[in-house]
């Protein structure tokens, strides 16, 4: 009982410290500190603040008052909610990639903040990874030491720093450790938003609350310092729950959440990977089960389905300063003496074609980390909107395919510029990209909107009077066939698979899903694609040759790739023969194309893509196209990495059935093909926001 009251002491004294003077002793001796007393001292602190605050946490009636003038969330949602993290170590590192797969695999996205200079590094592989996934990466101070706010000369030789990393980061988010704050100091900072002051929560060395549960904008008074949105946390903190009060359920989050969504509040979370144990069997007192978080994802979202706004924060404060009339966020808008620059650009990316969608993936995230703003529009045709959704990407669906017929086909393109014009109407965009949207092109030609094609095929047919005013191609394309002004034709290296190809993350479960776990050799086929302006007749001959031969072979199996329901509803009813006793597969869901292609041993494929791809990831692979082969196949045919199959003879002495020795592959962090497209986008939204600054800035 003495060594209680002990303990218990101490913990008064050092909440005493921590309260008063919380700069130059607590977080001072801290790292001297066992972690055993530090926990030991919080817990009991917790459990003794508990009992006399029962009336303002976890929920605080009064900060359920909706600000003056309070829009609403968009398309008039109940709620937001928000997902955070904050990464303290490099045991929290390390359950990152589990921890994002696990959101995704529920459907959600979520900011993870990392510490810049702390007990671990951040790889940019990781930082990639995420925001190409749909994640973003926030800044948590400097120093995991909470001395950022000791004074104002250790806060302003930090903040240089610090604004470093959000630049070298591209991020626009801040919180600090700890939940130390100070709005006003906060101003130094080149940020849209800060999330390190909470609703209610007394347990926080600086328990000072902000007392809404609502976004709020923190002025500035001066031009250079224009002010940022402030999200405050209010949902209480996994550490608080679990392991200083020992809750082994999430109902004080499922009340709360109620309670927040009755009000029409921000549901605003910030959980530690730090603190999750992914096995169970490892719960102690400093680690809870992951899966009362993932629970509690599930409940949510099978009870408010369809209720609420799953946003980024950077995407509420963007959407609260436009909402309220707050100037936009515009990273380096201001020069040191105060002229104003042109401001990023926004960018409108159609998706045309279900390989756009794995290809703009990184490009769309990146450009958003550079600070422009980017909106995608899709075709439903093909599998394009399925698999959009698959990746996570935010889409406004505008029109469809037209069929095989000519002039159908023709007239459709202008049709769907008309579908589109409501949607580019509304949103202004001061540059198009696309890989080849004739509708996009279209348009942009009507309305002035500068238009960049990214294409890899030189004989891809364009409308008259209607090209692109710049191209991005591979290296080994020749200016000559390309329809830009050779001064706007910009190139990279390698091939546009390489520009998403490193990102994808092998998983061998889709071999059981798909019944080709028995040991056979597994081919993949994409049949020629019979609606497009390229198609060869004689393509279709080489894949029917090439499937009677591949359904004769005991030992091969097959998974087939239509492009469409038309197309697989032909094969089943013209070759049966080919699908009996499951010999070839037609996959039931939009698959991942690079997992698909990996498990693989070979790929027989009469479309660009898919052979590309292959070739991208060193997988066999035989081209059955009999169209014009453009000038990147027939380089990768001549560096061995593409067989082009010109006859039916070559179907049966060619292609090579056996097994494929399928290597370790990890995640790269980037590629030199990204790296340059993104470039060359960058450099001409700014030259076009650039143009269009200095024509305003005359009129003004």
């Amino acid at each position: 009982m003495s060594g209680f009251r002990t303990v218990r002491t101490i913990c008064r004294q050092l909440h005493a410290l921590v309260v008063m003077h919380p700069y130059p002793f607590y977080y001072s001796i801290k790292p001297w500190l066992p972690w055993r007393l530090r926990h030991a001292v919080k817990t009991i602190r917790a459990r003794w603040l508990l009992k006399s605050c029962g009336d303002v946490w976890p929920i605080k009636e009064t900060a359920a008052l909706k600000p003056e003038g309070w829009p609403g969330w968009p398309d008039g949602k109940k709620f937001a909610f928000v997902l955070t993290h904050d990464v303290e170590s490099q045991a929290g590192l390390d359950r990152i990639r589990q921890l994002a797969e696990l959101e995704m695999s529920l459907g959600f996205r979520s900011s993870f903040n990392f510490v810049p200079e702390g007990s671990y590094r951040v790889p940019a592989e990781l930082r990639n990874w995420l925001t190409s996934n749909g994640f973003e990466v926030g800044v948590h101070g400097l120093h995991h030491d909470g001395k950022l706010y000791t004074s104002t000369d250790v806060f302003q030789e930090r903040a240089r720093s610090i604004n470093r990393y959000l630049q070298e980061w591209r991020s626009v988010g801040f919180r600090s450790p700890f939940m130390h704050h100070n709005l006003d100091w906060l101003h130094q900072l080149n940020i849209a938003y800060d999330s390190s002051t909470f609703d209610t929560d007394p347990f926080e060395p600086q328990p000072d609350d902000v007392d809404t549960i609502f976004p709020f904008w923190v002025p500035s008074t001066s031009r250079e310092e224009p002010g940022y949105v402030e999200l405050p946390y209010t949902m209480p903190q996994d550490i608080t729950l679990f392991l200083l009060m020992g809750h082994r359920t999430a109902k004080i989050w499922e009340a709360k959440l109620d309670w927040l969504a009755g009000h029409g509040g921000m549901v605003f979370f910030d959980a530690h990977p730090d603190y999750m144990a992914v096995d169970s069997k490892q719960s102690t007192t400093s680690l809870y089960d992951m899966r009362l978080y993932s629970q509690f994802l599930e409940h949510v979202g099978t009870k408010y389905s369809g209720m609420y706004w799953h946003a980024l924060a950077k995407d509420v404060a963007s959407w609260y300063r436009a909402a309220t009339g707050r100037p936009s966020f515009q990273a380096g808008m201001l020069t040191r003496s105060g002229k104003q620059i042109a401001p990023p650009a926004k960018i409108w990316i159609d998706l045309d074609n279900t390989p756009h969608v794995p290809f703009f993936q990184p490009i769309i995230a990146e450009l958003s980390r550079r600070g422009h703003k980017v909106f995608v529009t899709a075709r439903d045709a093909f599998q394009v909107c399925d698999l959009a959704d698959k990746k996570g990407l935010r889409y406004t669906k505008v029109g469809r395919h037209h069929g095989k017929n000519p002039m159908r086909k023709f007239l459709g393109l202008f049709y769907r510029a008309c579908q589109l014009s409501g949607v580019v109407l509304k949103e202004k965009p001061d540059l198009a990209v696309s890989h080849g949207s004739r509708s996009q092109m279209i348009l942009c030609k009507v309305l002035g909107i500068t238009s960049v094609v990214i294409g890899d095929y030189e004989y891809s047919k364009t409308i008259p009077l209607f090209g692109p005013k710049w191209e991005i191609v591979p290296e080994v394309i020749k200016a000559q066939n390309l329809a830009a002004r050779r001064d706007r034709i910009r190139t990279y290296p390698g091939i546009k698979e390489d520009v998403y190809a490193w990102m994808f993350d092998p998983d061998p479960s889709i071999l059981k899903e798909l019944g080709l776990d028995n040991g056979n050799v597994v081919v993949t086929v994409r049949p020629p694609a019979t609606e497009a302006h390229y198609h060869n007749p004689e393509s279709e001959v080489l894949f029917a040759r090439f499937m009677d031969r591949m359904t004769k072979l005991p030992e091969v199996k097959a998974v087939l790739l239509p492009r469409n329901q038309k197309q697989a509803d032909y094969f089943y009813k013209c070759w049966p023969e080919w699908f009996a006793g499951d010999k070839t597969v037609i996959p039931s869901r939009v698959l991942d194309g690079l997992n698909l292609l990996w498990h693989s041993d070979l790929v027989v494929s009469g479309g660009g893509t898919m052979n590309r791809e292959a070739a991208a990831l060193g997988i066999p692979v035989y081209s059955i196209f009999k169209g014009k082969i453009g000038a990147v196949d027939r380089e990768l045919n001549r560096q061995g990495r593409l067989e082009l199959i010109e006859n039916a003879e070559q179907v049966d002495t060619k292609i090579i059935f056996q097994h494929r020795r399928i290597a370790t592959r990890s995640s790269g962090s980037g590629s030199d093909a990204l790296s340059k497209v993104l470039d060359h986008i960058d450099a001409i939204a700014k030259s076009s926001c650039a143009t269009r600054f200095r024509r305003s800035d005359m009129k003004t």
